[in-house]
């Protein structure tokens, strides 16, 4: 099988916005054919008091490990503080084919999406075992139209599931520049931790420094 993933090693941080107001971060690191992703936010009192489904404090983390090839995918794996659950799933054990995507691995393929115009795949989800290990939706990542705003330089690629935009990518020269979530998330690379930490409560910054 031909590479479907560019496993070259990488270690990248984000600013996590809600509403318009740094509240978290977002890391990604990718290094012996391991993606690493922990992302953590806190809302502030006032965005919790307008908004009840804001959670106090929300931490996850997610981790993808691929073949040696780049072709797919042999495990993966994620836990957070709402469901307080860990799901782990064996591609193989589970049956499952070699092109369903984890949806924490989807990044990898946004910048081929961008060049390419677009991309279709089976989108693996993991939600807690009481909600069930399992749940494969067909997504679509597809190139906004020409036009859309941005410089001329940048491709937006949205992440389309049954019927519902679930986040919007903007791409440029084949790097992820900012991303928007939904519900007033969004993200955006920054140059280091120090940048994507700063003015964060003390329990992100223990959360973010943590051992892979």
């Amino acid at each position: 099988m031909t590479a479907r993933y560019d496993l070259s090693p990488f270690d990248r941080w984000e600013a996590v916005t809600l509403d318009g107001v740094h509240a978290g971060f977002l890391h990604r690191r990718l290094r012996e054919g391991v993606l690493t992703t922990r992302m953590a936010f806190q809302p502030t009192g006032a965005q919790r008091r307008a908004r009840a489904d804001l959670p106090g404090r929300y931490l996850a983390q997610a981790r993808v490990a691929f073949a040696a090839d780049g072709a797919t995918w042999d495990w993966c794996d994620h836990e957070d503080s709402v469901s307080a659950q860990r799901v782990r799933i064996d591609r193989e054990r589970v049956g499952l084919d070699p092109d369903v995507v984890p949806s924490w691995a989807e990044h990898l393929l946004l910048p081929a999406a961008a060049a390419a115009g677009g991309a279709e795949h089976a989108r693996l989800e993991e939600p807690s075992p009481l909600q069930g290990p399992l749940r494969m939706p067909r997504a679509v990542l597809r190139v906004a139209a020409p036009g859309s705003p941005g410089g001329e330089a940048d491709r937006r690629v949205e992440v389309v599931s049954e019927g519902h935009v679930l986040a919007v990518h903007t791409v440029r020269d084949a790097v992820v520049v900012a991303s928007d979530w939904g519900g007033g998330t969004a993200s955006a690379p920054v140059a280091t931790q120090a940048e994507a930490l700063e003015g964060l409560a003390a329990d992100l910054h223990t959360f973010a420094g943590l051992p892979h």
